[in-house]
């Protein structure tokens, strides 16, 4: 039987995060339920940000219908770049990433960008590039800022923000109903006189919207590793949260995957209690 809350606590993890003028991003961690935070003498904004639903990548270098990967540096890539621990990320994952690869992230709503902990630095001078689906034939272009770039992206931990599209549709990239084919472009479902395309079995069939990341000039140095990738809210009108008072959410994994804090002045340590529940 599903569980429903509130259901009794079995468990409780306690951290801090450090408040600035600045966006601070927090993971949550999955399969914990409920949420707790305090400040106890600064008010704080704060924002429950989109869940990652899936993260592959495309290796343009692999051969066909092995183009698409879903292998992180210990299981898959989604678990391991939103699991929060420090000894899993992408590892020599992306060690050979070049300018005809692709990363794809899957978001439960559309965002205004992504927050990248970063394990090990890329050193290659390139530049990133991130589109996402219209429900055209081609992917749409934004236009990034890029705050891990110190002459190389992914160079340090950081987000790459954009204006959020309103435009955006929500879809599966791979499955009965995706819209890509093994060579990484669109399925043509105007022309009856051709065969449904063979699809990469890798290809993700999760539903949600797509972000399409690569880069430009050069890919990645010999062990670039990204620790965590977070999601950046598409708003800037963040709740307020008086100080001295206990805050309480009930988190919904499938739909919320961290948290953004930020101080109007100063600064200060939010302390942070994640709760888990016993399934019912």
């Amino acid at each position: 039987m599903a569980a429903s809350y509130p259901a009794p606590a079995v468990k409780v993890f306690g951290e801090t995060l450090a408040l600035t003028t600045g966006v601070a991003y927090l993971g949550l961690k999955p399969g914990w339920h409920q949420l707790q935070l305090f400040d106890p003498s600064v008010a704080f904004r704060l924002h429950l940000n989109p869940a990652i639903r899936d993260i592959i990548w495309y290796d343009a270098s692999a051969t066909a219908d092995a183009r698409f990967k879903v292998a992180g540096g210990t299981t898959t890539l989604k678990k391991d770049l939103t699991d929060r621990e420090s000894g899993t990320g992408s590892g020599a994952v992306w060690d050979s990433f070049t300018t005809s690869d692709y990363i794809y992230v899957c978001t439960s709503d559309i965002v205004g960008g992504l927050h990248f902990t970063i394990k090990s630095a890329n050193d290659q001078s390139n530049t990133i590039v991130v589109e996402y689906y219209d429900g055209s034939s081609t992917w749409a272009s934004l236009t990034e800022t890029d705050n891990t770039d110190t002459g190389a992206s992914m160079a340090q931990t950081g987000s790459v923000t954009w204006t959020a599209p309103t435009d955006a549709v929500m879809t599966s990239l791979g499955g009965p109903n995706g819209v890509l084919q093994n060579d990484n472009t669109f399925v043509d479902l105007t022309d009856p006189t051709k065969l449904p395309p063979a699809r990469d079995p890798n290809c993700s069939a999760v539903d949600g919207f797509w972000w399409r990341i690569s880069f430009t000039t050069a890919g990645f140095g010999t062990n670039t590793e990204i620790e965590q990738i977070n999601t950046v809210n598409k708003n800037s009108s963040r709740g307020y949260f008086p100080a001295g008072v206990l805050h309480y959410f009930s988190i919904d994994r499938r739909h919320v995957g961290s948290i953004e804090a930020i101080l109007a002045a100063g600064t200060d340590t939010l302390q942070v209690t994640h709760i888990r529940n016993a399934a019912q």
